[in-house]
């Protein structure tokens, strides 16, 4: 009676391990595909030194240098945005000494890609009125600004420029208010992020995007009031 019992037992154990194995074939199958997170290497861009201008004025002085990008109008465009016409950059470039990488938590769908900058020069860089311009996919529904270190109510002027294959241009000039000057800007060692949430992630390598990026930090208290026209930005709150 035991050797019956024992095959029977064996057979039935074989059975469930077939269901087992069926069911979780079928979970594999018809769960749906998470995609990996990413991140590119770092590449310099930059000179390895450079010479700031950095504004005087108080925090919510709105008429002193400090404030001159806590408020700006829109520049709308007639006709075709020029940045269709200029060739693709392919390698980060800037005026100051940074680093970038890009990372994402999705590369297929819907994500967050985050630009992240690292100040590899020995003393801060001031970020206020920086514009920064890069290739990634079209439709991004959230851009907005962080770091390392302390900072305060940034806002910016943003455009997106469509190029109609799934991929767009975005510029935006960073903007802070109401702040002291070193919660504008960033130390040593530090590094600041700016992160674009939207779908289609894999319409561009992460690696393409870092490669296009070209930042323009303001230099001469200027608040590259150029780039913000010639672009044809619009104006966000916070």
């Amino acid at each position: 009676m035991r050797r019956p019992t024992a095959r029977l037992a064996l057979a039935a154990f074989a059975a469930l391990a077939l269901v087992v194995t069926a069911i979780a074939v079928q979970l594999g199958v018809s769960r749906p595909a998470t995609a990996a997170a990413g991140q590119t290497a770092a590449v310099n861009g930059g000179p390895e030194t450079f010479t700031q201008q950095l504004p005087t004025g108080g925090a919510s002085q709105y008429t002193t240098p400090l404030e001159r990008c806590h408020t700006s109008p829109s520049y709308p465009l007639a006709g075709r945005n020029p940045i269709l016409d200029e060739p693709l950059t392919t390698s980060f470039t800037a005026n100051v000494p940074l680093s970038v990488s890009v990372r994402a938590d999705s590369t297929t769908g819907y994500g967050l890609r985050e630009l992240v900058f690292t100040n590899r020069s020995g003393k801060p860089v001031h970020l206020d009125c920086g514009v920064l311009v890069f290739l990634a996919p079209s439709g991004s529904d959230q851009h907005h600004y962080g770091a390392s270190q302390p900072f305060g109510h940034p806002q910016q002027d943003f455009v997106e420029v469509k190029r109609g294959d799934g991929t767009s241009y975005y510029i935006a000039r960073l903007g802070f208010h109401d702040v002291a000057l070193p919660q504008r800007g960033i130390d040593p060692g530090h590094t600041w992020v700016y992160k674009l949430g939207g779908p289609n992630q894999g319409a561009v390598p992460l690696e393409t995007t870092r490669d296009s990026i070209r930042f323009t930090a303001d230099l001469t208290v200027s608040s590259n009031t150029d780039l913000v026209k010639k672009y044809g930005t619009t104006r966000y709150a916070n």
